[in-house]
């Protein structure tokens, strides 16, 4: 399965300035998820999707390619998942697609070749990298103006008390996408049909955009 991986990485941030390149351990940010897709070997073609020389030139050394990110997809207000599509419609010959968000750096080989293998088989149209939420979902409440407390799930006694009560959840880690090229490119969503997760432990599913999420990621290798 002939597959494109993309890492965007756009050279403005607004939490943490210069984030991609920001030093973790002495290497730049977007080097971390960068020689992981490389080293895992399942991509035919890797893009570094920036509009930033300095971004590029950190992992300019490993076999990548630059695509350069348009200018109205390197703003703000521009969600990933568009640019990601842009991207698509100028290339051709692949079967599947996989985007990497540099932010994730921890994600292993072990993940990626997890995913790819789930996505190559045939069993779903997608696969997302998840993580389990630690906090209990069910004691969630949301808060009126009034300050009139209304529990989110039914049962919510019940799962004060009672573990049996307690269902795990999970949200996706943002570490990597991966989806069939034809189906992306027609629903524009990893969503849509048949997606299926890969399960990511919260030590490799740290996602920095913060300097307090900088200390915590350095504390961790």
């Amino acid at each position: 399965m002939k597959t494109l991986a993309v890492i965007p990485a756009r050279g403005g941030s607004t939490r943490l300035k210069n984030k991609n390149i920001y030093p973790l351990k002495g290497k730049p940010l977007i080097r971390w998820i960068t020689e992981t897709v490389v080293e895992s070997g399942c991509f035919e073609k890797v893009l570094i999707s920036t509009d930033s020389d300095e971004i590029f030139n950190a992992v300019s050394d490993l076999p990548v390619q630059r695509h350069v990110r348009p200018e109205a997809h390197a703003t703000t207000k521009a969600t990933v998942l568009d640019a990601m599509i842009d991207l698509m419609q100028g290339q051709s010959g692949f079967n599947a697609f996989a985007y990497f968000l540099p932010t994730c750096p921890f994600v292993s080989v072990d993940d990626i070749k997890k995913g790819f293998e789930i996505l190559a088989n045939g069993q779903c149209d997608s696969v997302v990298s998840m993580t389990e939420i630690p906090e209990t979902i069910q004691l969630a409440c949301l808060m009126s103006q009034d300050n009139s407390v209304l529990p989110v799930f039914d049962n919510l006694e019940a799962g004060l008390t009672n573990s049996k009560f307690i269902k795990k959840y999970y949200k996706p880690s943002g570490a990597f996408y991966m989806g069939l090229w034809n189906y992306l490119l027609e629903n524009k969503n990893f969503f849509k049909r048949k997606t299926k997760g890969v399960i990511v432990p919260p030590e490799r599913s740290v996602d920095i955009n913060t300097l307090q999420d900088l200390k915590y990621a350095e504390s961790m290798t």
